[in-house]
Order: C-alpha cells, then structure tokens, then sequence
C-alpha cells in the first residue's frame, strides 16, 4: 500500500445503504446502553455532545478505532465540524459513561496510521468501500481523505 495520504474529490461513502441508519442506529443506541453493551463495546460507542452554535444535545452512534488507547472515528456529516479546536464530549464507552476531548486531525500522517489500522482491524475492503483506500492506475492500493470528510480523535480524560 502506498504510504503517502491523498485528497479526493469524491465524498466518502457509507458503509451501508442510507435506510438502514434509522433503524439500526436506535437498535444499537440500544444495546450500547444495556448489559448487552459487550456484544458491539469493541469497536461501536455513543458519542454524546452539545452543537457548538445551537447547544442542542446529540448521542450519535459511531464506529472507532483504538490506537494504543486513543479513539478515532472518521465522519463525513456535518456534527464533526463542532470538534474543529477541540471540544468536551462525553462517550458511552464499553459499557461506561467517560468524559474526553474530542478534536478534528488534520495531519495525513497520523489519518494514514488510523487508516491503515482500520485496514487491518476491519479489513481492507471496508476502508476501500468508505473511500479511504483507492487504488491507482497501476493498481497500487493508496491511502486517500474523501472530500469533506474528517478524522476525529478522542482522547480519554484520566
């Protein structure tokens, strides 16, 4: 895989058809917040966080990866822009409710590193369908940023 990050024109893409959110995102709130929690905690959390401009609150439900103990998730929707500076949050976190920071990385490094993790956690082709791996004319696999979209770290208060 080529190791150098490059930007794109095309949006990222979601992992599932659109329709299937609003049912499964209430599901998984759900068992996120049950003692069934352990069957998703590895790698789904809600994230819990008050709009920068209009204060209202938000749980939304978001796929992470752990990187030697700190979270990301990558987003292509607009909630991600509150986390531009960095901003409190609170995450319902592997049965748990923990307070963290939450901050939009803009440096391609550290966006290849979690790529390339999410490629080998998840697999290649997940990260292929959401647009952050292409492959080249040359049909060499390479890391790529989907336009508009972000990556957002959370890092855990101790």
């Amino acid at each position: 895989m080529e190791e150098s990050l490059t930007m794109i024109d095309a949006p990222m893409r979601a992992p599932m058809p659109a329709w299937v959110y609003p049912i499964l995102n209430p599901t998984l709130k759900f068992l996120l917040r049950s003692p069934l929690h352990g069957i998703l905690s590895g790698g789904a959390m809600i994230l819990i966080f008050a709009g920068r401009k209009s204060g209202k609150r938000y749980a939304v439900v978001v796929v992470y990866q752990d990187l030697a103990g700190t979270l990301y998730t990558f987003s292509a929707t607009s909630w991600s822009a509150n986390f531009i500076g960095g901003a409190p949050v609170a995450l319902r976190l592997r049965g748990r409710l923990v307070r963290a920071t939450a901050r939009v990385v803009d440096d391609p490094a550290r966006i290849g590193r979690v790529i390339r993790h999410m490629a080998r956690g998840r697999g290649e082709q997940i990260a292929t369908n959401m647009g952050l791996i292409g492959h080249g004319p040359d049909g060499v696999a390479r890391l790529q940023m989907p336009k508009g979209s972000r990556l957002v770290e959370f890092t855990l208060e101790r």
